[in-house]
């Protein structure tokens, strides 16, 4: 099984790197919507992977979340996305307004990872405002990026399954949020790189069976 895992930032990549295998590639991004669509379109075009895995970090949208938490997208679509009736909030023309994850790979995680709706676009939500309005207008969502739905549309369009794995990172709206986050890039590399591992793991043992 091949595997393409696609990571915004350089030092989760670093990381990742250090698991050599002819069947893992691993690459970045960059941050935001279109450097992520379009490293996710070259990796499909180069490497043909069977699966798409999309890693990072994201802001927690959910009470229940806690940072460091593990949340996978079940389904992903963009909160800052409109194009008129009769189209919905978030929904391009003529695409799904969500796209749904790949179920063989959801299936491999524990019941440590929340599965769920995530959302993105190209900002960092700190204003409680704003924060309050992503929940209103998708009510279901765990977590909020800036990257998964821009890989997610461009593996539908390829026809490439994909999942994204974000680890919660900060939680919009509360005091001291830039605080959280700052705090937290102490260490979110190296979780990552052990939740990915995990993953990569049981995705890899499933598929030899």
């Amino acid at each position: 099984m091949k595997i393409a895992v696609l990571a915004a930032m350089e030092s989760e990549v670093k990381l990742l790197k250090t698991l050599k295998s002819a069947d893992l590639l691993v690459a970045q991004t960059g941050i935001g919507k279109v450097h992520a669509a379009l490293k996710t379109a070259e990796v499909i075009r180069d490497f043909q992977p069977d699966l798409v895995l999309n890693s990072g970090i994201a802001g927690g949208l959910d009470a229940q979340l806690n940072i460091g938490d593990v949340v996978a997208g079940q389904t992903v679509c963009y909160h800052d996305v409109w194009c008129g009736k009769p189209n919905l909030l978030g929904q391009i023309q003529g695409l799904p307004l969500f796209f749904q994850a790949d179920s063989k790979a959801l299936s491999v995680l524990d019941s440590s990872v929340h599965q769920g709706l995530i959302i993105s676009g190209d900002q960092f939500i700190q204003d409680p405002e704003k924060l309050f309005s992503l929940k209103a207008d998708f009510p279901k969502a765990l977590a909020v990026d800036m990257e998964s739905a821009a890989v997610a549309q461009t593996c539908y369009i390829y026809k490439t399954p994909f999942v994204s794995i974000r680890l919660i990172s900060d939680t919009p709206g509360v005091a001291h949020h830039q605080e959280q986050y700052d705090t937290f890039w102490q260490t979110a590399a190296e979780k990552s790189f052990e939740t990915l591992e995990k993953i990569l793991s049981s995705l890899t043992a499933k598929d030899a069976n």
